[in-house]
């Protein structure tokens, strides 16, 4: 039988101002609603009480408070303190939202019927601790002075396949740390990275994030990320990949410095027909990138990858590898895409000084229209019996086409070129100068001319000057025997 029970909580809260709220607290998690959602509490045979439109269980309650703090609609906000956390959740999206808690371990369940979007603000440290998140609803995550190692899984784990806005709060600055103990453990729940998100996420906010993957990757999507303009400094250090994605990668700000033992940023396509599928864009920002990994890419790409902005570093030092399940020979390359590579605008700087290792690696056509590249490559050939694989400094399977900006290429004189295809070199009115071990020949059909000069003893830190063309060489490159091509828009 029910009966509308008249307790002094709901007279209290009937008297007073609308500011008040109730708080219903089961053991770590509280439910926060104001006064103005309470309404009736239907008191159900001494079992439940049913607040608005949420049942809960009497033997799960461990109190009943009122206070005169206010609560806003759609969050869920997280604190940590060491070994423990307290989760509080808006009395509006209570009938769609359970948490538990176990220790610092924190897991969120939204229900399919929520239809609102929800904000979930994490803040606090805890040294032992973790946040799992599982929904079918857009979503933002907001990090707030957190700092968060789970010593056997991930730190942070989105299982929603939506849109996922990531927000690093201004002025704070925030960690996340991953581990394992228990490689079955691992398995058991598809750890595959300290940050992982099972959807799409779009990134602002002016704060700090600082991603450390100690079993797999860093930071891992099952979709696309976005950096926005205005994004704060990210900073990742990975045994694997620093950012692994899938759909694709677009940086339009924000700064980004990645250590990794694996590519740097690896973009993979989605196996649907999805936009932009397999891409790597940068826009704007500053991204620093260094892999010490043998065969690793700083930058790699199923499909295109396009730069129109932003100031660019990457760096590999590996060397190659010979991979038996293709038998073939897998190279470093500072960037590599399975598509075209193209370049209007923005400060580019690609070092590679391992054995057989690569600037740009494309098997699509490249092609410069804009911004400064600067390429180096200082490694040996690499020899795996009768195979071999040259530390080359620009290299296409297609024609490579240098119509606008600056371009300073300096391909190792161990068999290295500047410019490498078995099609067309166009100079077509970039300002450039390659050198290497070997000579490059502008194509016939190229708008602009371009002179070769060879047997140059160049010298780092020399600066050197042709034809109108001057490059202060970088310190880490020599060749005793350079072989040169120069071309500018007055040739």
């Amino acid at each position: 039988m029910k009966k509308i029970l008249t307790i002094a909580i709901l007279s209290v809260l009937t008297l007073t101002t609308h500011a008040q709220t109730l708080r219903v607290n089961m053991g770590d998690v509280t439910y926060a609603i104001p006064a103005s959602q309470t309404g009736d509490m239907l008191y159900q045979e001494g079992t439940s009480l049913k607040i608005g439109d949420k049942v809960y269980s009497l033997s799960d309650i461990t109190n009943i408070t009122i206070d005169n703090r206010s609560v806003s609609d759609n969050c869920v906000v997280v604190n940590y303190s060491g070994n423990s956390a307290k989760v509080e959740i808006s009395g509006n999206i209570a009938p769609f939202i359970t948490a538990k808690v176990n220790g610092a371990h924190v897991c969120v369940a939204a229900s399919d019927y929520l239809a609102q979007n929800v904000t979930y603000t994490l803040s606090g440290n805890s040294s032992n601790g973790s946040f799992y998140m599982e929904g079918s609803h857009a979503m933002q995550l907001v990090l707030s002075n957190l700092s968060l190692t789970n010593p056997d899984s991930a730190a942070i784990n989105i299982q929603n396949g939506k849109m996922i806005g990531v927000e690093l709060a201004d002025g704070t600055s925030n960690s996340l740390t991953d581990g394992l103990t228990n490689a079955a453990d691992d398995d058991s729940d598809g750890h595959k990275a300290a940050f992982y998100i099972d959807g799409h996420s779009s990134w602002t906010g002016a704060g700090s994030l600082t991603i450390t993957g100690n079993v797999k990757h860093a930071y891992d999507s099952d979709e696309y990320t976005l950096l926005n303009e205005g994004l704060g400094t990210i900073t990742v250090n990975a045994v694997g990949d620093g950012f692994h994605i899938n759909q694709y990668f677009k940086m339009l700000g924000g700064t980004l410095n990645i250590t990794a033992a694996g590519d740097g940023i690896d973009v993979e396509m989605k196996k649907s027909d999805k936009t932009d599928n397999g891409y790597l864009t940068i826009s704007g920002g500053t991204l620093t990138v260094t892999t010490t990994g043998n065969a690793t890419k700083a930058m790699k790409c199923d499909s295109n990858m396009i730069v129109t902005g932003g100031v660019i570093t990457a760096t590999t030092s590996g060397t190659a590898i010979y991979e038996a399940d293709v038998a073939d020979i897998s190279s470093n390359a500072a960037a590599k895409c399975d598509g075209t590579f193209t370049m209007s605008g923005g400060t580019m700087s690609l070092t590679s000084t391992g054995a057989g290792g690569k600037g740009i690696n494309s098997t699509g056509a490249i092609t410069i229209s804009g911004g400064t590249l600067t390429v180096v490559t200082t490694g040996k050939v690499f020899e795996y019996g009768t195979l071999d694989t040259k530390p080359q400094a620009i290299k296409s399977d297609q024609s490579i086409t240098l119509s606008g900006g600056t371009i300073l290429s300096c391909a190792s004189e161990d068999s290295g070129t500047a410019f490498k295809t078995d099609y067309e070199v166009l100079t077509n009115g970039a300002t450039l100068m390659g050198i290497g071990g070997k000579a490059t020949t502008g194509a016939k059909s190229s708008t602009h001319g371009s002179k070769k000069y060879k047997d140059v003893n160049v010298k780092g830190g020399q600066t050197l000057s042709y034809d109108g063309v001057t490059f202060t060489i970088p310190s880490i490159y020599s060749n005793t025997e350079a072989k040169i091509i120069v071309s500018s828009p007055t040739m």
